[in-house]
């Protein structure tokens, strides 16, 4: 079985401070589970941690660290990039930027749950019945 991850739980593994019982909870998912992103994904990941170290919250080193380390997690990227047309409509009737309906794009296409932090994006992974709980 696999599921879509978003960013906002991925960044929290490489984050000991940010983690909650459901990142934890969803990261032990991958011993037994394949994760997919959309190829978003990468830079929304890389950024993440860019701005931490520009802000000083990490250094540049540990920032790099962690990108670095997301290689070895094996996530599945999903290369197909939606029809912008598709991430508007999903976006409008979900209430979601299209940044984060391209994560429910995915779900959809793919009929996978998905794992998700956000608050916005988690209602409409409910709503659509593909929210991953754990």
């Amino acid at each position: 079985m696999s599921f879509v991850v978003d960013c906002s739980v991925a960044a929290r593994w490489l984050l000991p401070d940010e983690a909650t019982s459901y990142t934890d909870a969803v990261f032990e998912l991958l011993n037994a589970q394949d994760a997919i992103v959309p190829i978003l994904f990468l830079s929304e990941f890389s950024n993440v941690f860019l701005k931490l170290s520009r802000q000083r919250k990490l250094s540049s080193a540990l920032a790099l660290s962690a990108v670095q380390r997301f290689s070895a997690l094996g996530f599945e990227i999903d290369r197909h990039t939606p029809d912008p047309e598709r991430l508007f409509t999903l976006a409008t009737q979900y209430g979601l930027s299209a940044y984060d309906a391209t994560y429910l794009e995915l779900a959809l296409r793919r009929g996978l749950p998905l794992a998700c932090w956000d608050g916005g994006l988690k209602a409409a992974a409910e709503k659509a019945g593909l929210f991953l709980s754990t």
